[in-house]
C-alpha cells in the first residue's frame, strides 16, 4: 500500500483482473474495451501492480508541429520520420490529457500508413 493513495487497491483485484483478461482471451472478444480479439493468456507470475498518479501539463513551447504531429523545422519544412505530441508539441490548442491522447492517436495513425 502507498501511503499517498486515496483510494486503496483491494486485495486480489490484480488477480481477478488478470482472470477477466484471460476470460476474454479463451472468448476471442474484449467485452471491456472493445480492442481486437485478444490472443495471449497471462499465465505465469509472480504478478505485480503498481500505483501512479497521472499529472497533467501544459506548455506553449515546445517543438513546432503540423496538422499530422509531424516535427517541422525552421523553414517549415518536415524532418521526416520525427513526430511529437503532448506537452513536448509547441502551441496550445488543446490542454491536459485530451491533447495528449489526440496527438497520439493521429501520430499512430500516420505511423502505420508508413
Amino acid at each position: 500500500q502507498n501511503p499517498y493513495q486515496k483510494f486503496k487497491l483491494p486485495k486480489g483485484r490484480l488477480a481477478e483482473t488478470v482472470a477477466r483478461y484471460n476470460a476474454f482471451v479463451e472468448k476471442g472478444v474484449d467485452e471491456d474495451f472493445d480492442k481486437p480479439k485478444p490472443r495471449y493468456k497471462i499465465e505465469q507470475g509472480p504478478f505485480y501492480a503498481a500505483w501512479c498518479t497521472v499529472c497533467t501539463h501544459d506548455t506553449y513551447a515546445g517543438l513546432r508541429v503540423n496538422g499530422k504531429n509531424q516535427v517541422v523545422d525552421m523553414a517549415g519544412k518536415v524532418i521526416p520520420g520525427l513526430y511529437c505530441g503532448g506537452e513536448s508539441a509547441g502551441g496550445a490548442t488543446q490542454h491536459g490529457m485530451g491533447r495528449c491522447f489526440t496527438a497520439g492517436y493521429i501520430i499512430g495513425a500516420e505511423v502505420v500508413k508508413g
